[in-house]
């Protein structure tokens, strides 16, 4: 469901103009345009009809999704009527594959969304591979996940990350591209042919056998802070797939700690936290770090609220 009020108009303006104005994108505007049920004021409309300023516009589009709901424990951080912020445990696939049906986190929030009956369908802003854990941001409605496109809109996602050794600097910056292993369907590799690839790190505690790194990513490559770690010579603990060792934790340590945005509806800075998992806690408190840990991640957090 779309729904929307017209706003200041300057010239005559048809219901599908309307719709690319209040942000839609061209494909939804597609789809609307073939298989749309448009009403303007509740009286039903197509997408040629004029509207004018304070006219109510709704749309319902098909969900063209088929994934099964199930009932699932999810926990919810942040929800209103444009957004939803589950902190994702490791181990949950985000949606179903050819050999992973069921039990993903797709099905659960459809399950969610159909039992609160809200007329959504799962638009993730971002994807965690199955063995991260951390904050997931999804939209409602297509046309929120393509305004943070469209607008600009500040956007930041922050990972904390336990890699193999000593991270020998206190800050650096990887823009090494990253493209897809020719002899892996899985894997990720550098290459110059690769897609533009950007993350910050910075150091927060280290000893000679392994180092708390905060990540900052500006791009969304699959497997990005594990490939950059990997090609850095420091593979994540737990990442077997990038050289990193299992011994320690059994999953590659990596946590979606932190994302903060500009709301693409009120406009206002929202800063969501999750708290560092169980098996990372444990390296952390292992390492005597908490204290250390403690200390800095709420100086950075509150630097990150700050800007």
């Amino acid at each position: 469901m779309i729904e929307f009020t017209v706003g200041s108009l300057t010239k005559r303006t048809s219901l599908l103009g309307a719709l690319r104005h209040n942000g839609i994108s061209a494909t939804m505007r597609r789809k609307i345009k073939h298989n749309g049920i448009c009403k303007i004021n509740d009286i039903p409309a197509t997408w040629r009809d004029f509207v004018v300023q304070g006219d109510k516009v709704n749309v319902d589009l098909p969900i063209t999704q088929f994934f099964d709901p199930e009932p699932m424990d999810l926990d919810i951080v942040y929800e209103d009527d444009y957004l939803l912020l589950i902190n994702k445990p490791h181990g949950l696939l985000m949606h179903p594959t050819s050999g992973h049906a069921e039990g993903t986190l797709a099905n659960g929030i459809i399950y969610y969304y159909q039992q609160t009956k809200q007329h959504c369908a799962f638009h993730p802003m971002h994807r965690l591979d199955r063995n991260t854990s951390g904050i997931v941001m999804l939209a409602k409605q297509p046309q929120i996940q393509y305004a943070f496109s469209r607008k600009h809109l500040f956007y930041n996602r922050f990972y904390l990350a336990i890699t193999s050794g000593y991270f020998p600097s206190s800050q650096a910056t990887v823009h090494f591209p990253i493209s897809r292993s020719p002899e892996s369907i899985v894997k990720r590799i550098i290459s110059k042919d690769g897609k533009p690839a950007w993350s910050d790190f910075k150091r927060i505690a280290a000893n000679t056998e392994y180092s708390l790194i905060l990540v900052t990513l500006h791009t969304g490559r699959t497997h990005q802070i594990r490939v950059h770690c990997s090609n850095l010579g420091y593979p994540l603990l737990g990442d077997d797939l990038y050289g990193g060792s299992k011994e320690r934790i059994n999953r590659q340590a990596l946590h979606a700690y932190c994302v903060q945005f500009t709301h693409p509806v009120t406009g206002k800075i929202i800063n969501i936290i999750s708290p560092v998992p169980a098996d990372m806690q444990k390296l952390i408190r292992e390492a005597g770090w908490e204290n250390m840990v403690k200390t800095t991640l709420g100086g950075i957090t509150n630097a990150i609220s700050d800007n």
